[in-house]
């Protein structure tokens, strides 16, 4: 279902709590009148008059009960995309005499695995939007002093309780950067990477941003569409993509418009790292002095295009036509992703390292020998795509000698001590994956231990996994599962474990360049 719009001042912006998006309320302290579930709800709070639950008069909302004793309600939700929060919408609408005093906004960047009992217990919670006073029945818009750090989930807190009918987290959307690293086409102008609207022409009928949510709309009310021109001339869109890029297909889908598709479409495309930010911004609604991407294509109703741009050519901004006005359901960008200038230089030092370095630096991501010169010999990189796709292809063709090779090189999990060759800098990164571990208990870490010994005497090598997010209990199950199977299959499985393990040190390694 389509984003309800945000206030004025965050019209710009993106709901990263949309329910659209995947938004979740996860948690809340008290819900006894009204379910958590509610803040997220799309459309505006009902009112039902003379409507009671057994435990009270029915409120479109998260409602808790009155307290009896000091302290206050919160709720936790993880966004349905990470990004710097600008502000929020706190709508008591009907809550009249039950409204919370004060509301604060607390954000936290955790993984989407995290569950509630690891959000309560987690010190990194920061704030956001300090504590502050809210009125009755009405669409607070709270304002942030400057956005924030990158977030993935939020606790609202209210002061000392009562109810809130709807919650918008108004932000900009900061995808992991992964995201434009893999192998393969992204979606450049997809929300939940950061796509957004820069310029319309006409929403009479629905906004455009609907075309960048994911999935196919549910109606024809969860689209861009336009009121009936009856001038020549075409309506249309312009579209800020999450990432400058070279697009490889357009997707453009009619779904549920039958008697209001448009007849033809045309894509015009700008590079506002040629041209420059002040340029761009002057044509967004020019008419003229954009080169086409796509010429000008016919369309039907009801269905979802496949098209391809006329040639290749980067680009950081799309404008669509629609001729001469009518409805679109959904618009995909497929692409490759360009490294930014920072990701570039962070590369260009990586190629002009001397081969001890970088080997020693490869050999710090995966301990077989043979992969650091491979990955050594192999530059210059021209991209990070083609770093990240370089160390897959190798560690895949490489086979069972640098296999059992690199896992010679990691502590056994559960155990401080280092692999037979583990250096130093590498042992520095199995710290973090051996996390969970360390704050087990004495008992989980002896059956860890016996399960080690286990393994190690069936296979002849360690057992390798990719423990990030795992605790000690979920591993020493893992072991018991993995037991049984054959020398072959396990070797197999550990293999794909450590390329797990190799790529994630190489992100943090590209993390650490890119924040210096």
């Amino acid at each position: 279902m389509a984003t309800p719009p945000l206030p004025p001042d965050f019209a710009h912006l993106v709901d990263l709590a949309a329910d659209a998006l995947g938004a979740f309320v996860l948690y809340a302290t008290d819900d006894y009148f009204a379910e958590k579930e509610n803040l997220l709800k799309p459309g505006a709070a009902e009112w039902r008059e003379g409507a009671y639950t057994d435990k009270g008069k029915w409120m479109d909302g998260w409602e808790s009960q009155r307290k009896r004793e000091p302290g206050h309600d919160f709720a936790i939700v993880r966004l349905g995309a990470p990004g710097r929060i600008h502000g929020a919408l706190v709508d008591t609408t009907h809550f009249k005499g039950n409204a919370p005093q004060e509301v604060a906004l607390e954000g936290i960047d955790a993984p989407q695995t995290a569950t509630p009992a690891q959000l309560l217990e987690s010190p990194d919670w920061f704030e956001v939007l300090p504590r502050q006073a809210v009125k009755p029945d009405f669409q607070n818009v709270v304002k942030a002093a400057a956005p924030s750090a990158r977030v993935t989930h939020v606790r609202l807190r209210i002061f000392p309780d009562g109810g809130v009918a709807r919650l918008r987290v108004c932000g900009a959307v900061v995808a992991d950067a992964r995201t434009f690293w893999r192998r393969g086409s992204v979606d450049l102008a997809a929300v939940e990477n950061g796509g957004t609207i820069a310029a319309v022409s006409d929403q009479f009928f629905g906004p455009p941003s609907n075309l960048l949510l994911p999935g196919r709309g549910v109606n024809m009310g969860d689209g861009w569409e336009t009121r009936r021109r009856r001038t020549p001339g075409s309506d249309w869109c312009v579209i800020r993509l999450a990432r400058r890029g070279v697009v490889e297909r357009v997707e453009l889908d009619t779904h549920y418009f039958k008697g209001n598709a448009p007849q033809a479409t045309l894509i015009e495309a700008l590079d506002e790292e040629e041209l420059g930010a002040d340029v761009v911004q002057g044509l967004l609604r020019e008419p003229k002095g954009w080169p086409v991407l796509l010429s000008r294509t016919p369309l039907v109703q009801h269905r979802r295009h496949q098209l391809e741009p006329d040639r290749p050519m980067p680009v950081t901004h799309l404008r669509v036509h629609i001729f001469p006005h009518g409805g679109v359901n959904r618009l995909r960008v497929y692409g490759v992703a360009l490294d930014s200038q920072a990701e570039q230089d962070a590369l260009e030092r990586l190629n002009a390292q001397e081969a001890d370095e970088a080997s020693a630096l490869f050999l710090s991501c995966c301990g077989a020998r043979a992969w650091a010169e491979t990955m050594t010999a192999l530059r210059p990189f021209g991209s990070l795509r083609e770093l990240f796709a370089a160390a897959e292809s190798v560690w895949w063709k490489l086979g069972t000698t640098a296999w059992l090779d690199a896992f010679a090189a990691h502590p056994r999990i559960g155990s401080s001590k280092k692999g037979a060759r583990q250096s130093a800098k590498s042992a520095s990164w199995s710290k973090g994956e051996q996390r969970q571990v360390d704050a087990a208990d004495k008992a989980v870490r002896a059956q860890l231990q016996r399960l080690n010994d286990a393994y190690y005497k069936k296979f002849g090598f360690i057992f390798i996994v990719f423990a990030t997010g795992k605790s000690a209990g979920e591993m020493a199950c893992l072991i018991e599962e993995r037991l049984p199977r054959s020398k072959r299959a396990e070797l197999e499985t550990a293999a794909v474990e450590q390329m797990k393990i190799t790529r994630l040190r190489l992100e943090k390694w590209l993390q650490s360049e890119l924040e210096r």
